[in-house]
């Protein structure tokens, strides 16, 4: 099924999609996994939820890791002959805002599974878009602390520092780097390696906005679709500088946002072509872009490779990256109700340090851990939610049928667990769905064989250990429920024994 590579070597300016056939669906069934016997399988049992016993559920196999790309294949071979370009219908949100005290503003919600708004307003600000930009309740009605979609634009150019997009060749000059290759790819953009003049590495990862005509099988972003990984990025990437409260290094640093115009510089698609020849891209050729194409691109710290591709020494090192990852979650969780919502093996990257320890604050606690060598780093908030500024920020996926459908991993039972949780309203917080994901990474970890010393007594303690763990993880409600219960501090423990 490579009908996007044969249309990447194509030289043809890409044309709008057909709406002259409608949208195609598949019916689902929500499934759960129980507390504490969380299924370790890639094969789950059909539940019947309510639906038309008529309906047919059809499930569909996909490879683990970047979902996106598979369905956009699958997509693209199923429609080809209708010219529907889209299985899930459009989406809609309405802007909506509730009274609520100031200083509620940036409290915690884990105990609870689950909040709702308490109030819905009338139709009136109802925009198509598929990722929204929600109020939440907030005392101060303030307009410039909302984000409403025809502001996005103008957000964005702000975080950028621009009045208006530039040209790339302005965007890689203020950037100070140096395109070396590429090196990854996905529905929604380009990744390329590059490097700053002290030697330094870096991640620009390139993103297509606003254009009418389809690009790798897909509607291209708008400003207000692309404004909450913005968002996103930036605040999680702030949670590095240093503050009393919350502090962890563990999401990707966002080093600039560029707002860019134009098509891609000719060694950018010397770049694509390479990476084409050695792997074979299921991307479109980036000559597709006109000169008027819009794009938003992130330059980000480089942070090692994904988990799947490293090879750890032992568990310690596994346990390590778990722990790392478990404590940013609950540093995250705590501070913006964050839930990441997608986070498997490919958005962890691991690389080796020379740190021996790596330092968290939650809730003005000094948490350290060992790194045994190896520093974790999350990306990727396409499907992230978060709350900044009395804003909730979320990708509404209560239409997107092919995700719920899908078969092949451990992976896939995470997202029928987070729309059952969630009971399909993406606007809600469920901090639960980041213990899904964490039990999901200790279920890779602990049937991963790519361990270089097992041997070990160490090693073989470690595993039992994280076995063990992964056994109970899913009582909890929360990240920060895990950490309370592992992570007591020296005072508490003072207490204890007193």
């Amino acid at each position: 099924m490579r009908t996007r590579k044969s249309r990447a070597k194509s030289s043809q300016k890409c044309e709008p999609p057909s709406e002259s056939a409608d949208d195609k669906s598949v019916m689902i069934v929500e499934e759960t996994i129980a507390p504490g016997k969380a299924s370790n399988t890639t094969k789950s049992e059909t539940t019947d939820v309510g639906f038309d016993k008529n309906s047919t559920m059809v499930k569909i196999p996909y490879k683990p890791g970047k979902w996106r790309k598979s369905m956009s294949l699958r997509r693209a071979s199923m429609t080809r002959g209708q010219r529907s370009y889209s299985i899930a219908g459009s989406r809609r949100i309405t802007m909506h805002t509730v009274q609520q005290p100031d200083d509620l503003l940036h409290q915690s919600s884990t105990d609870n599974t689950s909040l709702t708004f308490s109030h819905r307003q009338s139709a009136t600000n109802d925009v198509s878009i598929q990722q929204f930009i929600a109020p939440l309740s907030w005392k101060t009605v303030a307009d410039q602390r909302y984000l409403c979609p025809n502001r996005a634009k103008e957000e964005i150019l702000t975080r950028c520092g621009q009045t208006e997009p530039i040209v790339f060749d302005s965007a890689l000059e203020n950037l100070h780097i140096t395109v070396e290759r590429k090196i990854g790819e996905g529905v929604y953009g380009e990744v390329f390696l590059c490097k700053k003049a002290n030697d330094e590495r870096s991640v620009l990862k390139l993103i297509p906005i606003e254009g009418n005509c389809l690009i790798n099988g897909e509607k291209q972003k708008s400003f207000e679709e692309i404004i909450s990984e913005v968002v996103i990025s930036s605040q999680l990437s702030d949670l590095r500088k240093r503050d009393a409260q919350f502090c962890t290094d563990a999401f990707v640093e966002l080093r600039s946002i560029s707002c860019i115009v134009g098509q891609y510089p000719p060694r950018l698609v010397e770049l694509w072509d390479e990476y084409n020849s050695k792997h074979g891209s299921e991307n479109d050729s980036p000559i597709v872009y006109s000169n008027d194409q819009l794009f938003i691109a992130f330059e980000t710290a480089f942070g090692g490779s994904d988990l799947d591709g490293f090879r750890f020494k032992n568990a310690l090192q596994a346990f390590s990256v778990f722990s790392q990852i478990l404590l940013a979650l609950a540093v995250a969780e705590k501070r913006y109700d964050f839930e990441h919502r997608d986070l498997h093996t490919g958005n962890i990257l691991i690389e080796s340090t020379s740190e021996t320890e790596r330092t968290y604050y939650l809730l003005g606690e000094e948490i350290v851990i060992q790194t045994h060598g190896v520093k974790a780093t999350i990306i990727d908030y396409t499907l992230s939610r978060i709350v900044y500024n009395g804003l909730c920020l979320f990708n509404d996926l209560s239409t997107d049928e092919e995700l719920f459908t899908a078969e092949g991993d451990y992976q896939f039972e995470i997202y029928r667990n987070m729309k059952a949780i969630l009971r399909n309203q993406w606007d809600l917080f469920a901090p639960k769905t980041n213990v899904y994901w964490l039990h999901y990474l200790l279920n890779k970890l602990t049937s991963a064989r790519n361990y270089r010393d097992k041997s070990s007594k160490a090693h073989r303690a470690t595993m039992k250990t994280m076995q063990e763990l992964s056994d109970v993880l899913m009582q909890f409600k929360s990240v920060h429920d895990i950490v309370r219960h592992y992570f007591a501090s020296e005072q508490n423990e003072d207490d204890k024994e007193n």
